[in-house]
């Protein structure tokens, strides 16, 4: 009979991890705000065994992007919830290490410090890569909210058991549902969020993700274009899969 992996020593081990690398990212510097100017926004999706990245380079001041990468790998490792960052951490730090222009921060949809081991794939990322890292999702794990007000830009802290802040729960449009946002490496709760509504919302992700999301489940041997700053056409660049046939 073939063994689950991790087994439960294995699952232990990297809890424990996480556990000890969270109280270690407090006291790291952070990032101030106005030295952000371009951002990396990554999604992953899953089609037929293979995990489908890709990743949205960001002017954070002309609200607009200026490249967008795509990549595709065989998925290596089963979901395991509460260790997310082990299935979709390789194929992200992939990615991201092909990208050839330099840029400040790592946007991912994935939480940060909003996970019951205080770590969660954002601060993952960006530790790896050694890039100031924050996340926005649809949802989270682990934190106390109240929901903010029917209004734009409303937004209310999400607090761990002890009462520290952890990331914001915000509202992008008055009927929109809202979305969380965490910090991850070196980056401050405060800081993420004004990252956060710094950016433009057309919907309930703010755009960077949403271009990340929308090109990481199109056909991967069909070709992306998106609209740049300039408003010039952008064409995907494509990086195959190490191994394995590509899905249709």
């Amino acid at each position: 009979m073939r063994k689950r992996w991790p087994d439960e020593k294995g699952r232990r081990f990297y809890k424990d991890l996480q556990k000890r690398l969270s109280e270690k990212l407090h006291h790291l510097d952070n990032v101030e705000l106005r030295n952000i100017n371009t951002l990396l926004a990554i999604d992953v999706s899953y089609k037929e065994g293979h995990a489908m990245v890709c990743g949205v380079l960001w002017d954070v001041g002309k609200a607009c992007p200026f490249a967008i990468y795509r990549y595709i790998e065989p998925v290596y490792f089963p979901y395991i919830s509460g260790l997310f960052f082990i299935r979709e951490l390789p194929p992200i730090v992939r990615l991201a290490k092909k990208v050839a222009i330099d840029y400040d921060v790592l946007l991912l949809n994935a939480v940060g410090a909003a996970h019951p081991e205080g770590i969660g794939l954002a601060t993952h990322a960006g530790l790896y890569l050694e890039k100031p890292s924050f996340g926005i999702t649809e949802r989270i794990p682990y934190g106390f909210y109240e929901m903010p007000e029917k209004r734009e830009k409303a937004w209310r802290k999400i607090l761990d058991s002890n009462g520290n802040t952890i990331g914001y729960v915000i509202r992008s449009q008055k009927y929109v549902k809202p979305v969380f946002v965490t910090p991850g490496y070196r980056l401050k709760p405060e800081t993420a969020l004004s990252l956060a509504m710094s950016l433009p919302f057309n919907a309930r992700l703010p755009e960077p993700l949403r271009l990340a999301d929308r090109c990481s489940k199109k056909d991967f041997k069909k070709e992306v274009k998106i609209r740049g700053c300039e408003n010039e056409t952008i064409h995907s660049i494509k990086y195959p899969a190490m191994t394995g046939k590509q899905p249709g």
